[in-house]
């Protein structure tokens, strides 16, 4: 397995929860839709293009990072309808209705792309350090500053037990123990457990449509833990690395 791995900093982000409406709830770090998105529009490729891209030349990623507060988002938006509004209604913009949308502040994330081709993962990493449209952390508005790009390395397996600010494959919340001494842990600092979400993994294009063909758990670590079971993953960059 060929990897590398990539840095940025994002003043905002949002990653919102599959299927939520009213309120975009977001998700603590990337998921792999997002970052295989991110991938194709560094290579200049629609989002059709870049999951086949990413299935052709299996390419396997991963996410570390964090960021140091929450906030959320008003927002107004047109309903997309068939109903006629007569003037009186449209005055009182009852065509208009609101959301919420949760987002993340002062982000912090480094990217990891595993492949078996070498090949493939320069042509990425080519694209990532001059790429074809801006990079975004979510939102259209979420700018990422890339500000690292590592080389492509041939990655050996590891036995991992201990992770923090990462996405694991699977629910193994259960298997998780906090490794942190609450004795000596500043009243300041914010706890978070595992978190579990049930993601699309595979998606069939449909013209313009996207429709979900496989979902999966994931566990979301953010405080440190330590698992019972060790999961076979890479060490790169002195990161702990599941890939997905």
């Amino acid at each position: 397995m060929f990897a590398f791995s990539v840095t940025g900093r994002a003043i905002t982000a949002s990653f919102r929860v599959p299927e939520t409406h009213t309120f975009h709830q977001t998700l603590p770090l990337p998921p792999r839709p997002t970052i295989i998105g991110m991938m194709g529009a560094a290579l200049g490729l629609d989002l059709k293009s870049a999951h086949r891209f990413a299935d052709e030349h299996e390419i396997a990623v991963s996410v570390c990072g964090d960021h140091q507060g929450t906030m959320r988002d008003l927002w107004n938006y047109r309903k997309v309808t068939i109903k006629d509004y007569d003037p009186e209604k449209i005055r009182k913009r009852l065509h208009y209705s609101i959301l919420i949308r949760e987002y993340l502040y002062d982000c912090s994330f480094t990217f990891f792309f595993g492949s078996p081709s070498r090949e493939a993962l320069e042509e990425v990493r080519n694209a990532l350090r001059s790429p074809v449209y801006a990079l975004t952390a979510g939102n259209s508005d979420d700018l990422i500053k890339i500000t690292a790009v590592s080389g492509v390395v041939e990655a050996e397996t590891a036995a991992l037990t201990e992770f923090e600010h990462t996405i694991l494959p699977g629910d193994v919340s259960t298997r998780c123990t906090p490794t942190i001494d609450f004795t000596t842990l500043p009243i300041t600092t914010t706890i978070v457990s595992p978190q579990v979400f049930l993601l699309p993994t595979r998606f069939a294009f449909e013209g313009d449509r996207r429709v979900v063909l496989e979902r999966q758990p994931f566990t979301f670590v953010r405080s440190p833990v330590r698992l019972s079971e060790p999961m076979d993953g890479y060490i790169i960059d002195n990161h702990r690395v599941i890939f997905q």
